[in-house]
């Protein structure tokens, strides 16, 4: 009977290609990300790099910071390999293991809430100690984190949901969900911002609003699935105790680049005003790669690596995991380049407007160069812990981030003496560097060379042909120069993008490198 069931299970889910999954994830996460951009745009013409833009993005970095380690990466990387030896028995044990699951998590998030709430003042002080001895930001950010906190259970509540789809192999309404928190946000900038004194309460309440339709919209996927969620109290099934013993350790291992980007916030709010601003407007930059592309790759690999170490298939989970890192080192390196040749006229054609100057466009634009630089390390070890995750292995992770932090912490006090803000966000970049080192260095020496010949020359092809788009990059603003003009600004930045792809991708087929994006090559 229980084989008979996997073969059903088997059966049933339809398994698409490791990179059509991780295509899927993107084009959707594409969507959202263009939608945040829009948001974005409205948060700076309401609130620019103000002592008040600084409060609001802090108080929304809490509770986020908070969902990054304990929802959306770090129970994912807990919930899918145990849910794939719980769906190797029948589904029945997995979906008594996901309402158990759904209740302890349930019950955890209000006790946190709450707690949190109450103690927000000291809550507050861990992240932005600088705002302590300025009344103003300080009262601000606290009234804003308070407003914002209980999206903490929205979101949590809904990134379980969205690593169940993904065990699934449904990875569509999770990828599609965070748009819905950007539409929400847009509409309270454009609706309530005008009916409120202070926009960014308004502001708040789109967050927590978007919350509450991001966790809706789970219900009707996860009954497509024949998951109907029931909360039970059952904190001693042994499954629930192996998912704890996979998410302590994966609480510092799955978010080391974040703690490596909230160091850099916390010591940015002992800067002058805008430090914290510029900081996460080019964040923000920087993140549609790794969304697109290293955290799309993460949760496409996570599902196939695990089942493939379930039933002791090593030589595939290599192979998986090789094609993941080449196909992401030819995507990520040319946009590595493009960001740091165009960093200013991106930040300046989405963001210079309202409140937000042209002053705050240059300043923004040298964080994100810092960013750029660690960029493919962070999609590096995005993928490098997902493998470690999906043999069960959490402690290297988890050690090897705790070091990281350390080395992001001494770098960031060092940095940020000659470099100011900029020294923050290239402390986590080089952070990210040691971190995928470790990483790399594990898994080599736990399952052999992941890499061949074959692949570094494939890699090191990337990187040449990157030189002619670097080239086109760097003469063509000389000869045509940056429009003032919003909408010719527009025309100039996809001019030089597609130009700039182009002539990489025209390097690329002289190189011999035929099908990049379907990455044929073994």
């Amino acid at each position: 009977m229980g084989g008979e069931t996997v073969k059903s299970n088997q059966a049933k889910d339809k398994k698409p290609s490791l990179f059509r999954a991780a295509a899927k994830v993107g084009s959707w996460t594409m969507l959202s990300r263009v939608l945040g951009f829009i948001r974005d745009i409205f948060i700076a013409r309401l609130l620019g790099a103000s002592p008040l833009a600084d409060a609001f993005f802090v108080a929304f970095k809490i509770p986020n910071f908070f969902r990054r380690m304990f929802a959306e990466g770090t129970l994912t990387v807990a919930l899918v390999p145990v849910l794939a030896e719980e769906r190797k028995k029948s589904e029945e044990d997995a979906h008594a293991y996901l309402n158990a699951l759904a209740g302890l998590l349930l019950a955890a998030l209000l006790l946190f809430t709450i707690l949190g709430m109450i103690f927000m003042p000291w809550v507050l002080l861990t992240f932005a100690p600088g705002f302590h001895d300025e009344p103003g930001r300080w009262q601000q950010a606290l009234t804003l984190s308070r407003l914002m906190f209980p999206y903490l259970v929205l979101i949590s509540l809904a990134a379980m949901s969205w690593a169940v789809l993904n065990a699934y192999r449904k990875f569509s309404v999770a990828a599609a969900s965070p748009a819905l928190l950007n539409i929400a946000i847009i509409f309270a900038a454009v609706v309530l911002a005008p009916l409120h004194d202070n926009p960014a309460e308004a502001l708040a309440v789109g967050v927590i609003l978007g919350g509450a339709l991001q966790l809706a919209i789970q219900f009707p996927a996860l009954k497509r699935i024949g998951w109907i969620p029931k909360p039970t109290w059952r904190p001693r099934l042994p499954a629930i105790h192996q998912t704890l013993m996979l998410f302590g350790p994966a609480v510092l291992g799955i978010a080391a680049v974040q703690i490596n980007i909230l160091v850099g916030t916390i010591l940015a709010t002992l800067l002058p005003t805008g430090a914290v601003s510029y900081l996460y407007y080019a964040d923000r930059i920087v993140q549609l790669p790794l969304a697109l592309f290293g955290i799309a790759m993460g949760t496409a690999l996570l599902p196939a690596l695990s089942e493939h170490f379930a039933n002791n298939r090593t030589a595939e989970a290599k192979q998986d995991l090789k094609q993941g890192l080449t196909w992401l080192t030819w995507i990520i390196l040319p946009s590595m380049v493009g960001i740091m040749f165009l960093a200013e006229p991106i930040i300046r054609t989405l963001f210079e407007n309202g409140a937000f100057t042209a002053l705050d466009a240059a300043n923004t634009s040298h964080a994100l160069q810092a960013y750029a630089v660690g960029l493919l390390v962070f999609c590096w070890a995005r993928v490098l812990s997902t493998a470690c995750f999906a043999g069960k292995d959490a402690k290297a992770p988890m050690k090897y981030a705790i070091y990281t932090v350390i080395v992001n912490i001494i770098l960031a006090v060092i940095l940020m003496q000659p470099l100011s803000y900029v020294g923050l966000a290239l402390a986590s970049a080089l952070a990210s560097f040691f971190n995928v080192a470790l990483l790399w260095a594990h898994l080599h020496k736990k399952h052999g060379a992941i890499f061949d010949t074959r692949s570094w020359k494939r890699m090191f092809s990337a990187l040449i042909a990157c030189l002619p788009m670097a080239a086109l990059l760097y003469y063509t603003p000389q000869l045509w120069a940056f429009p003032s003009d919003k909408l010719m600004q527009f025309v100039w930045l996809i001019t030089l993008v597609l130009g700039s792809m182009a002539a990489f991708f025209a390097s690329a087929w002289v190189l011999g490198e035929r099908n990049i994006l379907k990455n044929k090559s073994s």
